[in-house]
């Protein structure tokens, strides 16, 4: 069939495309961890906060799952896209409430990186990861 044989044709095209894509991505990344991560399920909540010229203060406020951490930062699963990406809080119960911005998002999976040195982060993940 042609139908078929043109179908496949584009497919194949576009599996070589997506190739090319991730092989340059993977060559251009580069790991910058200088403090080793931990998978964990956590819940977490991110809010930026917003004052108008009244004064009145506005926050937005989006819940979440952290699947990891390190002192540097942290890969958090929201509920829904924040489009703030700076002068942020990430709010994780068992840990506390941490200054961060977002460097990286995909969808509704976002990078944070803290605000505060890693090693003040890191004595508080010690406290509940003995591993960190």
């Amino acid at each position: 069939m042609i139908i078929g044989k043109d179908i496949h044709d584009m497919l194949s095209e576009l599996e070589r495309l997506s190739d090319e894509k991730s092989k340059v991505t993977r060559a251009d990344y580069q790991e910058n961890r200088n403090f080793r991560r931990s998978r964990v399920v956590w819940e977490a909540k991110l809010k930026a906060y917003f004052n108008d010229i009244t004064l009145k203060g506005e926050v937005r406020e989006v819940s979440g799952v952290v699947r990891d951490i390190s002192a540097n930062g942290a890969k958090v699963h929201l509920t829904e896209t924040f489009p703030e990406h700076s002068n942020l809080e990430l709010q994780i119960p068992k840990l506390g409430v941490f200054p961060c911005h977002i460097v990286w998002e995909d969808g509704r999976r976002v990078g944070i990186q803290f605000s505060e040195s890693p090693e003040q982060i890191f004595a508080q993940l010690t406290k509940v990861l003995p591993n960190a």
